[in-house]
């Protein structure tokens, strides 16, 4: 089970006020102090009302990415992804359109000697991945949580959590800043 989205503790906050969810899990060790009271940050919601399940792969350069595991697909090579560019199997200039079925990962080294060639072809044929195809290989990467109360919501591999704290920041002017992400099932 993965949640619906990730949302900051700002708008979690915002939800709750506005009871648009309903507060699963708070932060232990988190509150946000007003002038009249103390409200501890939500660290899990849920939302109120059903919220389609769109199961539906969007087609964006990561999800690329993710379908060929970050290998380019010419000469075999895992790099990360700044490492790594989308190439068209048939090139545009001939053609050939930005889908699944036409596009492939690759490093630059071979989407640069590719070039407009169409007779060099990846080692495999491109595809429209399904949605629980790319979850499988979402769950081979590290996932960071702030809240180990997260993991009672999701399905993740264990050795593939890595817990970071939420961490207060002083901005520029001295004021405390917080970059932090909360959990919304539904």
């Amino acid at each position: 089970m993965l949640p619906v989205s990730v949302v900051s503790w700002k708008v979690a906050m915002r939800l709750v006020t506005l009871d648009k969810v309903i507060v699963l899990k708070e932060h232990d060790d988190w509150t946000v102090r007003t002038p009249s009271c103390e409200i501890p940050v939500p660290s899990v919601v849920m939302t109120t009302q059903y919220v389609k399940w769109n199961k539906q792969v969007k087609y964006n350069r990561n999800n690329v990415f993710l379908r060929d595991n970050y290998t380019c697909q010419y000469c075999n090579t895992q790099l990360s992804k700044v490492n790594l560019t989308i190439d068209h199997v048939l090139p545009r200039s001939l053609g050939g359109g930005t889908s699944w079925e036409n596009v492939t990962t690759a490093c630059v080294k071979c989407n640069s000697l590719k070039g407009n060639d169409k007779k060099i072809v990846p080692k495999t044929k491109p595809r429209k991945p399904t949605y629980y195809e790319l979850i499988a290989k979402e769950q081979d990467k590290i996932l960071n949580i702030r809240d180990f109360g997260w993991l009672d919501y999701i399905s993740w591999p264990e050795e593939n959590v890595r817990y970071k704290p939420h961490r207060t920041k002083r901005s520029s002017n001295g004021r405390r800043t917080e970059k932090h992400s909360i959990r919304a099932t539904s």
